[in-house]
């Protein structure tokens, strides 16, 4: 990484924790766009750093998860991409990422049930985590047995979002745009403990699937039993305990 490239993720740092400090929200579901033709390389292509774009931007890894008609949603699946595929991307690339977080959705659209991981970085790190994420031995397996129906990576010859609310809501007020990927990144690295610890404990002798089902069940009790106070309290502290509408 050269120093000006330091200097720059320094300086936008020091500018996302300010705006921080600032901004008047919580969190909700981010706008996730359907996946442009334009825009995707649903298979990766490695192209030499050299010809890759100077900066740094954000950049989708998008898991697509079988969900046949009649079914119920698969949030395990999510559960165990985080755990077995996110985590280690993570813990091998943390230093090159500046910020990150996971989203999940399912709606019967046309574009489905999809997790995602999304991070910004340079595009010579993007193409590290997606060749990193193509070679997991649990993906290829999940490609092979039909629960992953794809995966699509953004095209790294071009920085498309290269602004930090590029990927916010745009229906939110510009603070909170470029102050709530902080927030939300804190909320999945908690999540991704979570995960993980819930994990780790579970063992390996009743299969994946059924491991990562009794670890989503998990963290879906804590959630629902220690959310409001450890997470909805705490925030609404930091805001001085004032009121917030609330929809659904």
């Amino acid at each position: 990484m050269t120093s000006q490239t330091i200097k720059s993720r320094t300086q936008l740092l020091y500018r996302l924790l300010v705006t921080v400090s600032f901004a008047l929200g919580l969190w909700g579901c981010a706008s996730v766009p359907p996946v442009a033709s334009n825009s995707d390389t649903p298979e990766h292509h490695q192209t030499p750093p050299a010809n890759l774009p100077a900066g740094e931007g954000w950049w989708y890894a998008r898991f697509h998860i079988d969900w046949p008609e009649g079914d119920d949603i698969r949030w395990y699946m999510g559960t165990l991409i985080g755990a077995e595929v996110i985590a280690p991307v993570f813990d091998e690339y943390y230093q090159d990422i500046l910020i990150w977080r996971v989203h999940r959705r399912a709606s019967r659209d046309g574009y489905g049930h999809v997790f995602s991981f999304i991070f910004y970085s340079t595009p010579q790190t993007a193409q590290r985590i997606y060749t990193a994420i193509e070679s997991n031995t649990v993906v290829k397996s999940l490609l092979e047995n039909g629960q992953l129906t794809k995966l699509s990576f953004d095209d790294v010859t071009r920085i498309t979002r290269p602004n930090v609310e590029d990927t916010s809501d745009k229906n939110w007020t510009l603070p909170v745009q470029k102050a709530w990927p902080a927030m939300i990144m804190g909320a999945s690295r908690m999540w991704l403990e979570l995960v993980s610890e819930s994990a780790s404990r579970q063992g390996d002798s009743s299969g994946i699937e059924t491991r990562y089902k009794k670890v989503q069940d998990d963290v879906t009790r804590i959630w629902r039993d220690q959310g409001q106070h450890a997470i909805l309290h705490h925030l609404n502290g930091v805001y001085a305990y004032q009121p917030m509408l609330i929809r659904y």
